[in-house]
């Protein structure tokens, strides 16, 4: 039925002798504001320039009524996706273990392109492709590019042209003005949305990626030593992160569960000398440090006496979210949702000790 339009549409058969050819005539298509549809892992999906404004209406005005449903970009590495949205420690995660591949990952955005591709959720979601082609063109363009199907709202997902052309009505396809025809795609299902702006990862959408459910580590400590031990490994394995954010180990437990003893066995491995006591009645001890190239602070927090958990910003807990620093909460509940809203600003351990016995202690952390 749509023929007649379709015919109108450039389209380009995809190959390696013309693969030159097809990048060049698809930077020159987007840098006029134009919108491609371009092959990906998964199916065809729709493509404008994210930083043209007018581009990412005309997209828009092709997708159809989306609600509050935002437009995912697809950049060419993490570096690139770092100038749009905040990657926490959650995100980074997903990206070492899963991109590139089909795999949307939602953090928070940081404004600097249209608030349209956010549909009013503050969020975007970022994919870096595993296809060739669709990541040599991200990389020559040297922006992000949409990655959304090139389906209208409510439409099948096309895989081929074909598809392309029974599923979009005339009005929409005269909107398209390059199609890249790598011929029939694999049927694949769609990425698999992850949402990180909370602590946990939310799946929002499954697909071919499945995402483990962390329900983080449990071991037992037979003494205070095995206790600082654990918190000497646990800084190890997340030491790397300290040069451009700062630690903090959440601590919740039962007095005389361990909690302080871990505070003792992080100021071991920042090489602090000095006695760690409990700080339930300063509230906050301050222990500078110098090692492994980084210098800092080490603070430990007591929130066992303050009434709210908010009075902690009254401490200076926002001056302490520095590179380099390491901050232990003790009684972590008081403060709990204070702290996830600082998930972007800083790398943060949960930790809940519980006890077993007069010598042993249950220990289950996870980030």
């Amino acid at each position: 039925m749509a023929s007649g339009i379709l015919s109108q549409m450039k389209i380009l058969k995809c190959s390696d002798a013309n693969r030159a050819k097809v990048i060049a005539e698809s930077i020159a298509c987007l840098s006029k504001g134009g919108l491609i549809v371009y092959p990906t892992e998964t199916c065809y999906g729709a493509g404008v320039d994210a930083a043209n404004r007018t581009a990412t209406l005309k997209l828009l005005s092709f997708k159809g009524q989306r609600g509050s449903k935002p437009i995912a970009l697809a950049v060419s590495d993490r570096t690139m996706a770092s100038h749009y949205v905040s990657i926490n420690a959650t995100a980074d995660h997903l990206y070492r273990t899963f991109l590139p591949g089909p795999l949307t990952v939602v953090s928070r955005s940081l404004a600097t392109l249209s608030p349209s591709l956010e549909a009013g959720t503050g969020t975007l979601g970022i994919r870096i492709p595993a296809h060739p082609l669709a990541l040599a063109i991200i990389k020559r363009l040297g922006r992000p590019l949409t990655a959304t199907s090139a389906n209208t709202s409510g439409k099948k997902p096309p895989y081929s042209v074909k598809d392309f052309e029974q599923y979009t009505s005339q009005k929409r396809l005269a909107l398209v003005d390059l199609f890249l025809d790598a011929g029939t795609l694999p049927p694949n299902p769609p990425s698999t949305v992850v949402d990180t702006t909370l602590n946990e990862p939310a799946v929002l959408r499954q697909g071919e990626i499945v995402i483990p459910k962390h329900k983080g580590t449990t071991v037992v400590s037979g003494s205070q030593e095995e206790t600082q031990r654990l918190a000497g490994r646990l800084f190890s394995t997340y030491r790397k992160e300290l040069s451009h954010k700062p630690l903090i180990f959440a601590l919740q437990g039962e007095l005389g569960a361990g909690k302080t003893q871990f505070v003792k066995g992080l100021a071991k491995a920042l090489g602090i000398r000095t006695n760690i006591p409990s700080p339930t009645f300063v509230l906050i001890k301050e222990y500078p440090y110098s090692c492994f190239g980084i210098s800092g602070t080490l603070y430990h927090v007591d929130t066992w006496r303050l009434e709210k958990g908010d009075e902690v910003m009254d401490l200076g807990l926002g001056a302490m979210l520095r590179p380099g620093n390491v901050i232990a909460i003790e009684w972590l509940q008081k403060v709990k949702s204070l702290l996830r809203s600082f998930s972007d600003k800083a790398v943060i351990i949960w930790i809940s000790f519980a006890h077993v016995s007069e010598s042993e202690r249950e220990i289950r952390y996870q980030a």
